[in-house]
């Protein structure tokens, strides 16, 4: 996303809920789709925040489905995509593979196709897909807090004017 669109965003989002991602989803979604790159961004040891989300799943802590989404999309993104598509296979995660576009647009788009589906991403871009999305304000190999989060579209609007203008 363009700096200056994220801007706009950033003055337009409204945040409608915050807690733990099972807080969030269980026995309100059906999937989630995650953004793979976003979430681990930072994180010392990505895999084991992947072991968590195997262990939540399997001691249904964690209740939708979770499907992660890979970026694919250029010759450098493939060598880290490369280990974290292997550490998948390892741990039986779904994952999808975002060749023609960002991860997280891939996963809003595959969202829509979707009954009762949520991205959880830290960029914006799932919000110019779909009109809602989890995003995460701390993130450790142990604990996730999340904030719920949708786009003003008026004040969106407003601001693209003003840039227009």
């Amino acid at each position: 996303m363009d700096p200056r669109l994220r801007r706009f965003y950033s003055r337009c989002v409204l945040e409608v809920e915050r807690g733990t991602l099972p807080d969030l989803v269980n026995d309100r979604y059906g999937y989630l789709m995650i953004d793979l790159a976003s979430i681990t961004y930072g994180l010392r040891d990505p895999r084991t925040l992947l072991m968590n989300v195997r262990l939540a799943l399997d001691y249904d802590y964690l209740r939708p489905s979770v499907i992660f989404v890979i970026d694919y999309s250029r010759p450098e993104h493939r060598t880290v995509a490369e280990s974290r598509i292997r550490w998948l296979k390892e741990l039986g995660l779904e994952y999808l593979l975002a060749e023609d576009e960002p991860a997280e647009v891939k996963a809003a788009r595959e969202c829509l196709n979707r009954s009762k589906c949520i991205v959880l991403s830290r960029d914006y871009d799932p919000l110019t897909v779909m009109d809602e999305m989890i995003q995460p304000i701390k993130i450790t190999e142990k604990a996730w807090i999340n904030r719920k989060i949708t786009i003003n579209k008026e004040c969106l609007n407003n601001y693209l004017n003003k840039k227009k203008n």
